[in-house]
Formats: structure tokens, C-alpha cells, sequence
């Protein structure tokens, strides 16, 4: 092979790479709290405001057949 015009060739590229430790278990864990908390908050926000909304037009049909 040809050598570049300085003579030397240039070394490859170095980095230090260490892994980090994974734990299917943990990992099983967490997906499975995460899935949960998102299930109780979707549960949670509709409920609330179909009660939220039934309130308001009751007291609004109340204030209505008073007048």
C-alpha cells in the first residue's frame, strides 16, 4: 500500500467504553409500575371531569328553573 506523504500512518480512533450493568428483572419492574401509573391517570382524568360536568349543568338547570 502507498504510505501518506508524512510517512506515518494514522492510528484509529481510541474511546473508553465501559457497559453498564443490565438488569432484565429490574427493567420488567419498572415497564410494569410505569404501564400501571399510566392506566390510573388516563382512568382517573375522565371520570373526574364527566362528574365535573354533570355538576355544572346541574346547578346551571337548577339556577335556570329557579328564575
Amino acid at each position: 500500500m502507498l504510505s501518506p506523504i508524512g510517512g506515518r500512518r494514522k492510528k484509529h480512533k481510541r474511546f473508553d467504553y465501559t457497559p453498564r450493568y443490565y438488569d432484565p428483572e429490574k427493567e420488567k419492574k419498572s415497564d410494569i409500575a410505569r404501564k400501571i401509573k399510566m392506566e390510573s391517570k388516563v382512568r382517573r382524568g375522565p371520570a373526574r371531569s364527566v362528574i365535573l360536568y354533570a355538576a355544572i349543568l346541574f346547578i346551571l338547570f337548577y339556577f335556570f328553573l329557579q328564575l
